[in-house]
């Protein structure tokens, strides 16, 4: 689930990109398994092209199970009651003006104008997903919240605990009910929901995914088709590293480990068996048998294997390595496709992360909230802004100008994005892997809880601890803190 898009983002941690919008937006973009999901497919999806300026023709990457037909939402245009407009103000996850910054100015000035002057929404650009949280927390303790926000969706329990987010049940009902919920993919209703209530619409959403060089994997006696588990990513990274001595020229695979290491690593505990968050708010499972066996694998990828560089990866640095072609595969966010495609003088492959025992990988990524303690009549006119938000026109536009997994099934219908992912596949090799994906780690106390598992895993990275013993300490702090919560 970051602030500032950046040119020059080698320092830049994970969370700091994802709450920006790990939005791709070119060289500035960089980075952010339900019961319900559709039956697994025989073979992961995997996708190799050039740049999307000279992308292939479309592949046979499957469309959406059941999508029903688009669904874009009818612009609903209030008059004015006595000349009066409802001001709303609109919390939004970016530290300064920017890409980001000006396609939502862009998008709220368009419903401004739409709305005939009953509605008028303000956007204020709030920091990092964490600061925006506290931001929001701090304005509703102090009576005036704002009336909507687009927070981490991993966030929900926390935004429970603050009574901040106002359950969507009556709109959705008048949206058209479960018509209207079904067109979001199932594992971004994950958190989204609380006790069945819909409590926030998804709207900017990614997963991890697996970059790789075909032309590299080929050259080096290793096909040009990605591994599929994770035996086969240790045997390609063997052909693939190149070292003379003590000096590595180029490292066979590079997976980010800086700051907010835990949602990466989210992906192999869920691809060794078991994600390190369930449904509920007041447990984790930090020292699973799943977790213990993928933090091992994580550290033999350098110590064992030595294919990968020891100690702490940088997030931002990851991808300009693979462009690079210093990394000829990588773990990193769906968001930073498009840096990544238009910077690297090679095809650029995409597939689903590599399995163990099952695929899979976290979501990430911002949904929008509605606030208590506000007027009814801005509760209405907040629902109005999302509804128009999260239509599927428009996160179908919002999806090709970020790099942000469009959420509803509907949006890969609209022409515009059925267009740009025909000349553009690996576009579509998040959605697919969607099937796979489990719940980011979001608890009550979430902040602490993410930052325990972050450190935990970078101390095993840098020798300072055993895998099973941080994991240990790890699980037992977790433990303390949620044991007050009841669910």
């Amino acid at each position: 689930m970051d602030q500032t898009c950046r040119r020059n983002v080698g320092a830049t941690s994970r969370r700091a990109f994802l709450s920006s919008g790990i939005a791709s937006l070119g060289a500035l973009a960089l980075a952010a398994c339900s019961s319900t999901a559709p039956a697994p497919a025989a073979t992961p999806a995997a996708s190799g092209s050039s740049a999307p300026t000279s992308a292939p023709a479309p592949t046979s990457a499957p469309a959406p199970t059941s999508a029903p037909a688009p669904t874009t939402a009818p612009r609903a245009t209030a008059q004015p009651a006595s000349g009066q407009s409802i001001a709303l103000t609109f919390f939004y996850p970016v530290g300064v003006a920017g890409p980001l910054s000006k396609l939502i100015d862009g998008m709220t000035a368009k419903f401004n104008t739409q709305q005939n002057g009953a509605i008028k929404v303000t956007p204020v650009y709030s920091g990092d997903y964490l600061q925006t949280l506290s931001k929001a927390q701090t304005a509703l303790q102090g009576g005036k919240p704002p009336d909507v926000a687009v927070l981490n969706a991993a966030a929900i329990f926390a935004v429970q605990d603050m009574k901040a987010a106002l359950p969507l049940d009556d709109y959705v009902k008048a949206a058209g009910g479960s018509s209207f919920v079904d067109d979001f993919f199932p594992a971004f209703l994950q958190d989204s929901k609380l006790s069945g209530s819909l409590i926030s619409v998804p709207f900017q959403r990614s997963t991890l995914v697996f970059y790789y060089n075909p032309d590299l994997l080929q050259s080096a006696g290793a096909g040009d088709k990605a591994p599929i588990t994770w035996d086969e990513v240790v045997s390609a990274s063997q052909k693939l590293t190149q070292r003379q001595g003590d000096t590595v020229s180029r490292w066979g695979v590079g997976f980010p480990s800086s700051g907010s290491s835990y949602w990466e690593f989210q992906a192999l505990a869920i691809e060794a068996g078991q994600n390190v968050m369930g449904d509920a708010g007041n447990k984790v499972s930090f020292n699973s048998d799943a977790a213990v066996t993928a933090l091992q694998w994580l550290i033999d990828l350098s110590h064992q294997w030595k294919v990968m560089a020891s100690g702490t990866i940088d997030w931002g640095n990851l991808p300009t390595d693979f462009a690079g072609a210093k990394t000829a595969m990588i773990y990193h966010s769906t968001g930073s496709l498009s840096f990544i495609s238009k910077q690297a003088k090679f095809k650029v492959g995409v597939a689903y992360d590599p399995k163990q025992k099952q695929y899979g990988s976290p979501t990430g990524g911002g949904n929008m909230y509605i606030f208590q303690g506000i007027p009814k009549a801005n509760q209405d006119a907040a629902w109005t802004f999302i509804n128009q938000m999260c239509s599927a026109d428009s996160l179908a536009q919002w999806s090709i100008d970020t790099g942000y997994v469009a959420p509803r099934k509907s949006c890969y219908d609209v022409p515009v994005l059925k267009d740009y992912t025909s000349k553009f596949p690996q576009a579509l090799v998040a959605r697919d892997q969607l099937q796979y994906a489990q719940r980011e780690l979001g608890t009550h106390q979430m902040a602490q809880i993410q930052n325990i598992l972050s450190n935990a895993i970078q101390a095993a990275l840098t020798g300072k601890q055993q895998p099973k013993d941080a994991l240990g300490a790890a699980q037992t702090q977790a433990d303390q803190i949620l044991a007050s919560f009841k669910e």
